[in-house]
């Protein structure tokens, strides 16, 4: 009889624990039914069939971008590794790591170039300013994973992908022997087909402007010195694809009265004011690329119709006309003086070239846009 009372008590305790953990008795679970998949499992499973909108809901979800799978992948890895462009796009822009490691030691560069169905994916992450020096434990980088690669290694990105990872010993002395900087893209283009940079120091980012109490923030190619020949109306070229975030279809030339009335301003101040140099650039157009990098093009005499504010554009597209806008030249109601003025900037905080000397501005240039993109010589003796 004590043996079936016990029986019955412990038969009761079970129903009673049961029944509280599945919610039916006061101070219960309230689960009712199975939990659902939290926010990152949501967002491995979207990142993996290319699911740009669930990535996306998953994110705003709370979803970690730091989380990784059995075999120490993130997200962004596994996009890189599927090809799904998009999906890295939007990882990137909420701020995933291009630099983290799998359990193996890889970076998204490292499977993108290894695993993924096409070359876009790999050029998408060193846009992205991605390292391709880095290793595995095994020694291998970027560059001897994408021989794995038939679609990488015979695409201009496999081209490219040789001449950053066999880096010129000549390139790396003008930058204290770094080969690579780490903070700005790689495999850009030059914005005017077939051209270089300037072989003038006066056309590079931090020459001084003393006409206006400034420093200039940009490239600029001119006419006789940049290998081709550049006029007025000249295409101009998105270096990297991104989305418009800025483009001046409704410009309007300054007069001469307004020009002098500007130059007057800056001559007044210490340095330029930020909307008196925005002026003087005259028609832009801005492009946000991936890695939060952001290109500018100004002095423009015009723009496609197509380019607008939120399209997105391929690298290479057409992104304006060579023109003199915002310049004296303009003003004045000429077509004198064309050129492009292009900028590369860090978001909105630091440019391409700041507080840099020249040498070091065509070591870092040659990373972001080509060794083909140096001049033959320079003014300041340089030979490349």
């Amino acid at each position: 009889m004590v043996r079936i009372f016990g029986f019955i008590v412990a038969f009761a305790g079970l129903a009673v624990a049961a029944l509280w953990a599945t919610g039916f008795l006061p101070g219960g679970s309230s689960r009712g039914a199975e939990a659902g998949p939290t926010p990152t499992q949501v967002l491995f499973s979207a990142t993996d069939v290319g699911n740009v909108v669930s990535v996306s809901d998953a994110l705003s979800a709370g979803a970690s971008l730091s989380q990784t799978d059995a075999f120490g992948r993130t997200a962004l890895m596994r996009a890189a590794a599927a090809g799904h462009d998009r999906v890295v796009e939007v990882l990137l822009d909420a701020g995933a790591d291009l630099e983290a490691r799998s359990l193996g030691g890889w970076s998204a560069l490292m499977f993108a170039v290894h695993e993924a169905p096409s070359a876009s994916t790999a050029l998408l992450l060193l846009n992205a300013g991605a390292d391709p020096h880095v290793t595995d434990p095994d020694g291998r980088r970027a560059l001897e994973l994408a021989e794995e690669n038939p679609a990488v290694r015979g695409s201009g990105v496999g081209v490219r992908l040789r001449e950053l990872t066999e880096w010129s010993e000549e390139l790396a002395v003008l930058r204290n022997g770094d080969v690579f900087a780490e903070g700005w893209p790689s495999m850009y283009i030059v914005p005017i087909a077939d051209a270089t940079l300037s072989s003038r120091a006066s056309h590079l980012p931090g020459a001084p402007r003393a006409y206006r109490n400034g420093t200039h923030e940009g490239f600029d190619f001119y006419d006789g010195t940049v290998s081709v020949e550049i006029a007025y109306g000249t295409p101009q070229r998105v270096v990297a694809s991104g989305v418009v975030i800025r483009a001046d279809h409704d410009y309007v030339e300054l007069d001469v009265p307004g020009y002098e009335a500007l130059i007057a301003e800056a001559r007044g101040s210490m340095q330029t004011p930020e909307d008196v140099l925005d002026a003087l650039r005259g028609r832009q157009v801005w492009v946000r690329h991936p890695g939060g990098f952001v290109s500018r093009y100004a002095h423009l005499s015009g723009i496609p119709e197509n380019v607008a504010v939120g399209q997105r554009i391929a690298q290479g597209s057409v992104i304006g006309f060579t023109g003199n806008s915002g310049t004296e030249e303009a003003a004045e109601g000429t077509e004198a003086g064309p050129h492009p003025h292009v900028e590369i900037w860090q978001g909105d905080r630091v440019y391409l070239g700041q507080g840099m000397e020249p040498a070091e501005i065509y070591a870092i240039a040659a990373q972001v846009f080509g060794f083909d993109a140096l001049p033959p010589f320079t003014d300041g003796g340089l030979v490349f």
